[in-house]
């Protein structure tokens, strides 16, 4: 069985947002069960995209970061779930369930990286699933295919062949925030434009 993986160049990023759009149209108003219940049209972000700007006038940076779920291995959101609201498969995607969570909302604080979100009419906390329906009928994550620039890599983590592990093979892909122990398998290159300074991640509606 593959063992699902993510792998994010933020140098190839631009900010074109297909990939939140991509997810948006993937679950806005579409259920998916067992694996997930529609996302709202508003205020959640299973893709999301955070904003670091750098350098001083007139030599600005501005580096753009997709933060999907992690699909952590030492998952904290398992752990603070209750009656197994929260689960592992065998490839390595974490799933909330959307029968089992419902009022559990101490899985979205749960989460370091604030990849969870609550979804207050249904009252269940909701993330993204590396789009498991899609998978299981043999297509990539919509994020994934929807990305012109290619900056984001799919595939067996446990295929030395596949893009993905050929790419941490080569040692520049790094985790985000390792320090959470939390044992991530999204990975990011270039992710020093993000982290070597101060890092506030920067919302939708905050922008």
């Amino acid at each position: 069985m593959a063992k699902w993986g993510m792998l994010i160049d933020i140098t190839k990023c631009n900010a074109c947002y297909s990939c939140f759009i991509a997810c948006k149209d993937e679950y806005w108003d579409n259920d998916y069960p067992p694996y997930s219940a529609a996302q709202p049209r508003h205020g959640q972000f299973w893709m999301n995209l955070v904003k670091k700007e750098g350098g001083t006038y007139p030599h600005i940076r501005v580096s753009y970061m997709p933060i999907p779920c992690m699909q952590c291995d030492a998952a904290p959101c398992i752990k603070a779930a209750k009656d197994g609201a929260v689960y592992k498969r065998p490839d390595g995607i974490v799933i909330i369930n959307p029968g089992k969570a419902v009022g559990q909302k101490q899985i979205v604080d749960a989460c370091p990286y604030g990849a969870i979100f609550w979804n207050e009419d249904k009252q269940l906390p909701q993330k993204c699933t590396f789009c498991v329906q899609r998978l299981e009928e043999g297509k990539v994550p919509k994020c994934v295919q929807a990305c012109p620039s290619k900056a984001m890599i799919f595939g067996d983590l446990d295929d030395p062949k596949s893009d993905v592990s050929k790419l941490l093979a080569s040692g520049e892909a790094k985790a985000f925030h390792p320090e959470h122990s939390t044992k991530p398998r999204v990975y990011y290159i270039g992710l020093e434009r993000v982290t070597k300074n101060f890092w506030q991640p920067v919302l939708y509606s905050e922008m």
